[in-house]
């Protein structure tokens, strides 16, 4: 059987206030390419197929037409990753539910599913989505309450049983695969995952999947072999580079042909729009930026100059109209540094009643100009800080009028008349 192998999509995701679509369009193109022209048997994308929770509709749009599209060429199988809703991916299983026949699973908790194969090839995926530390107790054991030990371990249980299943599921003859949206202990992150689910507390070990022909990978965003040698897969990386940290790492789709072994080769896909970092005098981005050098990439820039250089965005623009700017940075290189001298007490702090009276000119909203009585007031609260009787702002002689009309009401004959 031929096996394609993607992941770790984000559709929706931004690069400052860049919108990724039209690289994630272009790298679409180039897997939907690579999936017409190998043919699979079957397709894993192993989660964060959006890169938020409640993705905008248009986004929502683009990932499941791209689905459908992989679904018609092969059956295909979406597992969650931590980015994705389990909601909004249970709804749109339901909905691919209803196709006759079937071409398309999402998963969102761990199970195990099975196709025919060709030619009437058994085979069997035990799909594990990603679980938080905090619900791995209701899936390791049958008891949560009498699950004993750290989040590796109850990964550990848990592969054990869904392969195994797997395994009686396929038959003797059958192909079983894993796939998974979580950190093995020792794979090597990138630098866009979010570094909370890396970490300790979020790895896995690859004990036991030695079991599966070919364990299929999501989560760690630079395509690598799983660590330990001892089970045969890959982290199919992202499908783009997220972040100026991937920005040299080539986007793959894994291409796997099981037989009488297992042969895993990859495919290099589109890239998009180029992120592109540059450092240098201003003579030296002119050079490669003027007549549109650096148009049609994403471009973060640090520009050193003697002095401050005030139209550097609009000469930017001028020399590469089409260039996308993450950030644009001017380094002074002769701005003048006033030494610290320890033995001076500085300027005098000012006083709290001082800052407020420069926050009501300057920065509170709807307000022109500081207020002279809402000024001293601000100053008696302060000066009643501390002590048992503070300031009674003009309460005192209000309660006092207050408590004689109150007097006057209760002592009138006809408390309803005029």
């Amino acid at each position: 059987m031929k096996l394609l192998h993607t992941s770790d999509w984000h559709l929706g995701a931004k690069l400052g206030r860049h919108d990724r679509t039209p690289d994630h369009l272009e790298a679409l193109r180039g897997l939907l390419e690579v999936a017409e022209g190998e043919a699979p048997d079957l397709i894993l994308h192993t989660g964060d197929l959006f890169d938020s929770s409640r993705p905008p509709h248009q986004t929502l749009k683009l990932g499941v037409t791209a689905l459908g599209r992989l679904a018609r060429i092969a059956p295909t199988v979406v597992i969650a990753g931590n980015h994705d809703s389990p909601r909004l991916l249970e709804v749109i299983d339901d909905l691919a539910a209803a196709a006759d026949p079937r071409r398309l699973w999402l998963v969102t908790t761990p199970e195990v599913l099975s196709f025919p194969g060709r030619p009437e090839l058994p085979v069997s995926v035990a799909c594990v989505p990603f679980i938080p530390p905090g619900a791995i107790a209701d899936f390791a054991s049958g008891d949560p309450s009498r699950f004993e030990g750290d989040y590796a371990d109850g990964i550990q249980a848990l592969n054990r049983g869904l392969l195994e299943e797997a395994h009686q599921d396929a038959g003797p003859g059958g192909i079983v695969l894993y796939a998974a949206h979580l950190h093995l202990q020792g794979a090597r992150p990138g630098k866009s995952e979010r570094r909370i689910t890396v970490g300790e507390d979020y790895a896995a070990h690859v004990e036991g999947l030695h079991r599966a022909s070919y364990c299929a990978f999501g989560h760690i965003h630079d395509p690598q072999l799983l660590p330990g040698g001892t089970a045969q897969g890959r982290y199919a990386g992202s499908l783009i580079a997220l972040d100026f940290g991937e920005r040299e790492r080539t986007k793959q789709a894994v291409l796997v042909t099981i037989a009488d072994d297992v042969r895993v080769e990859t495919r290099d896909l589109p890239a998009g729009r180029p992120l592109t970092e540059f450092a240098g005098t201003l003579a030296d981005l002119q050079g490669r930026a003027e007549g549109g050098g650096l148009d049609g990439c994403i471009l973060k820039a640090r520009v050193i100059s003697d002095d401050p250089i005030l139209d550097l965005a609009d000469r930017l623009a001028g020399w590469s109209p089409d260039c996308a700017v993450f950030e644009l940075i001017n380094t002074i290189a002769r701005q003048p540094v006033k030494p610290i001298d320890p033995d001076s007490e500085g300027d005098e702090e000012p006083q709290l009643d001082e800052l407020f009276r420069e926050w009501r000119g300057t920065a509170a909203r709807g307000i022109k100009a500081p207020d002279d009585d809402v000024c001293a007031l601000f100053a008696q609260a302060l000066g009643g800080v501390g002590q048992e009787a503070g300031p009674d702002f003009g309460l005192t002689p209000l309660l006092s009028e207050t408590q004689e009309v109150l007097d006057r009401l209760a002592a009138s004959p006809n408390p309803g008349g005029p």
